[in-house]
């Protein structure tokens, strides 16, 4: 399973909760909790995803995909990484995957969290993490 909202219906079921019972657990509204197991849902907050975790007793990572994997391993410093990988400056790595340089910089410096789209469009492959 790869995607967040299956694994969230899987281990709920597994524990024959309602997401009701879970959404209490994690102290947020049922309907957000709903939500988190519809399809097409691109963010998760960590903490709540740590809450469940520690519900269903299992590593957070196992509950993550990809996209928040990389989030929670640190967007700007695997992106630096990256870059220097490729022995780039950040501009000339913006410019090898046609991102502009001040959006690119805001991204390496976790200014600004990158969106799944973009993380899929432009660093997933590069990064060889793609689903």
């Amino acid at each position: 399973m790869t995607e967040i909202a299956d694994k969230l219906r899987w281990y709920r079921y597994r524990k024959a909760l309602l997401q009701k019972d879970v959404s209490d657990y994690i102290e947020i509204d049922p309907k957000t909790y709903s939500k988190y197991e519809e399809y097409g849902r691109d963010r998760y907050p960590i903490s709540s995803m740590s809450r469940l975790a520690e519900l269903y007793d299992i590593p957070l990572e196992e509950l993550l995909d990809a996209y928040h994997l990389f989030l929670l391993r640190g967007q700007a410093e695997q992106l630096k990484t990256l870059r220097e990988s490729k022995k780039l400056t950040q501009k000339e790595f913006a410019e090898s995957i046609g991102v502009p340089l001040g959006k690119y910089k805001h991204w390496e410096q976790g200014k600004i969290q990158i969106s799944k789209s973009n993380w899929k469009r432009y660093f997933c492959e590069l990064l060889d993490i793609c689903p």
